[in-house]
């Protein structure tokens, strides 16, 4: 016969089983799914809720503020539970902490303030001085004050410290237990980052529907979030709404921390963000087989009709040429874009004429009903006046894709510098049109001179003072060690050091940097960039920011750039891999695309983004310090530029120095950086004799 082995009056299910009781099948009543895992992570949040529950406060308040944003629940024993499991594990992991100090440094006294349930002792109601030495019946004018207080506090006992502790001069013991939570959150609690592993956060549940699509970060879920917008839950099986919501709920508290920005498209369906674009009724006298904005690109929908119409094609143009034409175009959307192609090379030039090419094909085929080669001088007068107020027909404020039926060409009112940037490269295009033979005349060039345009002027103000800088170094500093912090540095430093443009940044590659040595001068690393009008310059690297990239994950320090893959390594790379790019297969299945490794050149807009984001953040506290929070919310990577060459010329670099480091194409350029010419002015006029009235 076996024995039976009772543990604690429990019998060893090793060796007996019960029968297996019968019951429904599917979730038993009242319980709830758990999205958030109890374990391993604790985040600011759990603590604030175990704070409210010391200072006692409504627990199902406390769950609702704090909590419920992962775990949905309408049962206060549940609340009281997971309270009591959240205590339970702050205490452990201070517990395991506490092991790691040394001597002074023990928290065990923390510890043990959490762990005792003791409550506040009720403080003893004593009389005030003047209430005590009237009942006493004293005369205040035979005592002086220090010698009242002296028998005050020997009546009631206040100068023996064990009386203290018995009485009125009892420590708040809820205030104690506070401070000992506050003190562990500030080693215990875990930032996410976009880096992290689904299942540091997420319950098991959650993190195998995620996975079945490929999901395993939380880097990898906001992509995939901002990838299918506002129903994104759709295409995880088993995900549903509300839960869908919580976890949409926790990732924009924490997108600081994790270094993304969730877009706004997840916030409503697209029917809803389509209501709020300002009209979509389509203008009268539309001409038939044109949609009124078309799909915004040359080559599709509504621009590329304009080829099957023969009075807005162009193949019969006012001005066209009868010869043949170097682009090989037929028709002005063959022209434009063969024009545009020139541009290949420079991806943020053929961007910026692209959009504003779209945008004139599309007046040209909405207001004038011409094609862009029968255009005359009047024509763009009138173009010049439609910039100058642009129709709310043609803005909408809410990002839509350009393939969106919804889309418009302009997002706002066009500023004046915007206005002449958009006529100086229509202007660009038609004689490049005139140049390759497609068009016999430029009727820009008759009549930009007339226009009333804006000076083209450098804002120098655009760039950080001292005081700034060092705000943003601090802010810096105080940001948690990481690949993300590592990399910022690296893009501020390089940027604030050698004056360098964004997209020469982003093409940067370690082929580009060699080790130099000259007579009299230490060893430099130079790295080379192509600027603007392709001009090559040589670019010293100060000896801080090497380091900083060779952490970043560069091997140039030690010349082993042995192969052509190693020599083609970008300086700023990526840290991640990209999300996979979805579809639906035909038998409706999710198909995963390839994913984008992680090391590639992170792009210009991707540099771009990642220091916006960081000045916000550094906006947030500019006012503490006593700094306009305008201007860090206002920053951009070209402020570093500025910084640069006006801090260059501060610091005593010869000008023609600084004009060749930035890249200028003249030092009249950089000699705008200069106030050694404004403060000589300000000196001559404050020298001269006062000839003002005296202020009453």
């Amino acid at each position: 016969m076996i024995p039976k082995m009772a543990t604690h009056g429990l019998i060893d299910p090793l060796f007996f089983s019960a029968p297996a009781l019968q019951r429904k099948p599917g979730r038993p009543v009242g319980s709830k799914a758990k999205v958030m895992q109890d374990a391993r992570a604790l985040g600011v949040h759990q603590f604030a809720f175990v704070r409210s529950s010391l200072l006692g406060l409504d627990l199902a308040d406390s769950f609702a503020r704090y909590m419920a944003w992962a775990e949905t629940t309408t049962d206060l024993r549940f609340v009281q539970n997971r309270r009591d499991a959240l205590l339970k594990q702050i205490i452990e992991a201070g517990r395991q902490y506490d092991a790691t100090l040394v001597g002074g440094a023990k928290i065990t006294t923390l510890l043990d303030l959490l762990r005792s349930d003791a409550k506040p002792k009720p403080a003893v109601q004593l009389p005030t001085l003047d209430e005590w030495v009237e009942s006493e019946g004293m005369d205040a004018d035979m005592w002086s004050e220090a010698d009242l207080l002296d028998e005050y506090k020997a009546h009631f006992g206040l100068d023996n410290e064990d009386a203290q502790e018995a009485g009125a001069g009892l420590k708040d013991v809820v205030a104690e237990r506070v401070r000992a939570l506050n003190y562990l959150e500030t080693v215990l609690s875990e930032i996410p980052t976009a880096t992290d592993r689904l299942e540091s956060w997420f319950a098991k549940p959650v993190v195998k529907v995620m996975r079945n699509v490929g999901l395993l970060t939380l880097g990898d879920l906001v992509r995939f979030i901002n990838v299918y917008g506002y129903r994104w839950h759709s295409q995880l099986k088993g995900f549903g709404v509300l839960r869908a919501k919580q976890v949409l709920q926790w990732l924009i508290l924490e997108q600081d921390h994790l270094n993304v920005v969730i877009s706004g498209r997840v916030h409503e369906p697209k029917s809803k963000q389509e209501l709020r674009v300002a009209s979509l009724v389509p203008v009268a006298g539309t001409p038939k087989g044109l949609s009124q904005f078309g799909a915004g690109t040359l080559v599709s929908s509504g621009l590329a009709r304009m080829q099957a119409s023969p009075e807005l094609a162009g193949e019969r143009g006012d001005f066209r040429s009868h010869m043949a034409n170097t682009l090989g175009a037929k028709n002005d959307l063959e022209a434009v874009d063969m024009w545009l192609g020139r541009y290949a090379e420079k991806p943020s030039t053929q961007r910026s004429y692209r959009k504003e090419a779209e945008r004139f094909l599309m007046w040209c085929a909405q207001d004038l009903r011409k094609p862009l080669s029968s255009v005359n001088a009047p024509d763009v007068q009138k173009y010049r006046a439609f910039l100058q107020d642009v129709p709310s027909t043609w803005i909408q404020k809410v990002p839509l894709k350009r393939t969106d039926p919804a889309w418009r060409a302009f997002r706002t009112q066009p500023s004046l510098a915007s206005q002449k940037q958009a006529l100086v490269i229509l202007q660009t295009l038609y004689g490049g049109l005139v140049d390759a033979g497609y068009l016999v005349a430029n009727p820009f060039r008759s009549v930009m001179k007339s226009f009333d345009l804006p000076a083209t002027k450098m804002d120098i103000r655009r760039s950080f003072t001292e005081a700034e800088w060092l705000h943003v170094l601090a802010c810096l500093d105080a940001m948690p060690v990481g690949p993300e912090t590592l990399r910022l540095k690296c893009i501020l430093e390089l940027l604030v050091t050698s004056g360098i443009r964004l997209e020469e940044l982003a093409n940067a590659r370690h082929k580009d940097l060699r080790l130099e040595t000259l007579p009299d001068l230490p060893e430099t690393w130079i790295l080379t960039v192509t600027g603007k009008r392709n001009k090559t310059r040589e670019v010293p690297l100060n000896p801080d920011v090497v380091r900083l990239l060779a952490n970043h994950g560069g091997n140039f320090l030690a010349g082993d750039l042995v192969n052509e893959d190693q020599a083609n390594l970008p300086l700023i790379r990526t840290l991640h891999a990209s999300v996979a790019k979805w579809s639906r297969g035909q038998g409706g299945e999710i198909v995963i695309g390839a994913k984008g490794s992680a090391g590639t050149a992170l792009s210009d807009a991707g540099i771009y983004a990642v220091l916006k984001r960081f000045f916000r953040q550094v906006a947030k506290s500019a006012e503490v310090v006593g700094l306009d929070s305008r201007r860090f919310e206002k920053a951009s990577t070209h402020w570093m530029r500025h910084t640069f060459v006006r801090q260059a010329l501060v610091d005593g670099v010869p000008i023609e120095v600084a004009s060749e480091l930035a890249g200028h194409a003249s030092i009249d350029t950089t000699s705008i950086y200069s106030t050694q010419e404004l403060a000589r002015k300000i000196k001559a006029v404050q020298g001269m004799k006062k000839r003002v009235v005296a202020p009453v």
